[in-house]
Order: structure tokens, then C-alpha cells, then sequence
């Protein structure tokens, strides 16, 4: 499987992935552009480390930009060569993972969308799903559980080279501005791997709600339940959280609540009212403002061993 993953057109292809999404520069100040310009002899070294075992990825950039509402928000960005590696080994094993998801799960998958689990909410509404749980986990990233993760990815892929690579950028390196520390629990978010893992992770949640019949449809970790009768509601609750917390996750309580198409409620920023569906004015993105980026990374130090940097 290896093989596939180093072929040179499918390192092409992976950085065509990563070029779409554009994204800034990781810890050693590479830009998309600045790749491209030398794109064959990179994805050829990228090509041979792969191959040979030799391949190691740099630490994450982690910085802060603010919400919407002005709060910080950490973000992690892995340098360009190693979102490129991770799409490489993305187009290969997508397969493999989407033969292991439910059809409720509408985040992250080709030919899957936003309007598409609206549509699907429209259908159960139509057929007389009338009350809605709407729930969301909190800081679910960030909370995802290394050994609960990884038997469910051997259970997929059976490849020891590629279950290394995930399991390293996974348990990734990240370098915040004062120090280097090794993450432990969670998915880094700037990672192109992350999403079809955190789908793999509320697989099996997925699984439970369906074998109870409760309808479900889940976008990353946004998700609505919708039933005919509130009581039928009531335990899909209980039963959610009965199977989150075995995942050693939890609901935001917050966010958590029973009610009707006739209240009408908002899921996947869109306003879901009697037969209606209403989607708000299209707002203008706007340029994330930047709290903290940390100083230059210290390249030389990093690579022969010297932490020189604060």
C-alpha cells in the first residue's frame, strides 16, 4: 500500500488536494507557492523518505485567531510537506474508511454536504419525525482518545507503514511559541487526516443510535436526532450520552435540547422552521484576526537536536 502512496502521480494529486485548500505555511516558512516553484524534486524527496521509512514530519504551528465574538481560538497548521503526505495516503485509504461509515454522517465525504443533510431532515420531517434532540460534543477534537482511536484504525487499515504514519501525525508534535510538546489526546485540526478520523471515531456512535432506529443525521460533531414522540426523544438522550461517555466524550450541554419543527431550531447554519427551510444572508468571510503567531521556528536547532528556541 505504501507503493500507491509514494507513486508519483498520486503525490500529484495529493498536492493538488493541498493547493485547493490553500492554508498558510507551516513551522519551517514554506508557502504552497514556494513548493510548487521546486514541486518534482520535493515530491520526489517526499517520494523517497516515504518509501524507505525515513520520513518525519515537522511539529505543527500552533497560533490563536479570534471567533466571531472576539475569543481566541487556537488553530495547528502542519508544513506544506506534510499535508501533502497526508493527502498521498488519504487518497488511498479514503476508500477503505468510507466503506466503514453510515449513511447519516454528511461532514467531510465526497459527494456529501450541508445542503444534502438538509434535504435529509426535510424527508424524516415529511414522514413525520416531528420532534428534534439537537446536540453537539463538547471540544470534541480535542477530547478524541488516542487508544480508543487506534484499534478502530487497524480495524481498517492493515498496512504497518501507513499505520505509522497516522499514528505520528496523530500524536503529533506541536510548537506554540515557547516549547515543543507531543500531543496526547485529540486530533490536530490543520490536519488533512484529522476529519475522516474524527468520522472514523463517532462511527460506532453512529452504529448505536441506528440499531435503537433513532434517525440521526451528523455533520462532523453537530448532530440532530428526529423522532415522532418526545418520550422517543427523551431516550435517544440517554442513550447518547450512555455512548459518549463510553467513547470518553461528552455533550455541551449548552447546546443540548428537545424541541419541534413548530419552534423551529438552527443546524448547520440554517433555520429549520415548520415545512420551512431558511438559510440567512450570505455573510461576507472575513480575514481572521490573528492574536498571537509564535516567533520563527528554530529550524537548525530543531533538526540537530538543540531546543534553542524560547
Amino acid at each position: 500500500m505504501i507503493a500507491a502512496v509514494t507513486e508519483i502521480n498520486n503525490l500529484h494529486s495529493a498536492f493538488s488536494r493541498v493547493e485547493a485548500s490553500r492554508g498558510m505555511a507551516g513551522v519551517d516558512g514554506i508557502r504552497i507557492g514556494e513548493f510548487k516553484k521546486r514541486l518534482a524534486s520535493n515530491l520526489a524527496n517526499l517520494s523517497l523518505e516515504l518509501r524507505t521509512g525515513q520520513y518525519r514530519p515537522l511539529p505543527l504551528l500552533k497560533f490563536l485567531v479570534a471567533k466571531r465574538d472576539g475569543s481566541p481560538r487556537a488553530l495547528t497548521v502542519p508544513a506544506v510537506r506534510d499535508r501533502v503526505a497526508q493527502a498521498a495516503v488519504l487518497n488511498v485509504v479514503e476508500r477503505l474508511f468510507e466503506e466503514e461509515f453510515e449513511d447519516v454522517s454528511f461532514a467531510y465525504r465526497k459527494g456529501r454536504s450541508v445542503k444534502k443533510a438538509a434535504c435529509r431532515i426535510r424527508d424524516l420531517r415529511e414522514q413525520g419525525y416531528c420532534y428534534v434532540l439537537e446536540a453537539d460534543i463538547d471540544s470534541y477534537f480535542e477530547s478524541i482518545d488516542h487508544e480508543i482511536l487506534f484499534p478502530r484504525v487497524e480495524e481498517v487499515v492493515q498496512d504497518e507503514d501507513i499505520l505509522r504514519l497516522i499514528r505520528i501525525w496523530v500524536k503529533a508534535e506541536v510548537y506554540d511559541g515557547r516549547t515543543i510538546f507531543t500531543m496526547d489526546r485529540g486530533l490536530p485540526q490543520g490536519s488533512v487526516i484529522s476529519p475522516i478520523l474524527a468520522n472514523l471515531f463517532l462511527d460506532d456512535f453512529d452504529e448505536a443510535m441506528l440499531a435503537e432506529g433513532h434517525k440521526i443525521v451528523r455533520y462532523a460533531d453537530d448532530f440532530i436526532i428526529l423522532t415522532k414522540h418526545r418520550s422517543h426523544a427523551e431516550a435517544a438522550l440517554e442513550l447518547t450520552e450512555d455512548v459518549l461517555s463510553q467513547l470518553q466524550l461528552a455533550l455541551d450541554v449548552e447546546d443540548t435540547r428537545i424541541t419541534e419543527f413548530s419552534q423551529g431550531f438552527k443546524f448547520l447554519g440554517l433555520v429549520f422552521m415548520k415545512d420551512s427551510i431558511f438559510a440567512p444572508f450570505e455573510r461576507k468571510r472575513c480575514k481572521r484576526e490573528i492574536l498571537f503567531m509564535p516567533p520563527p521556528f528554530d529550524m537548525e536547532g530543531y533538526l540537530s537536536g538543540k531546543r534553542s528556541w524560547p
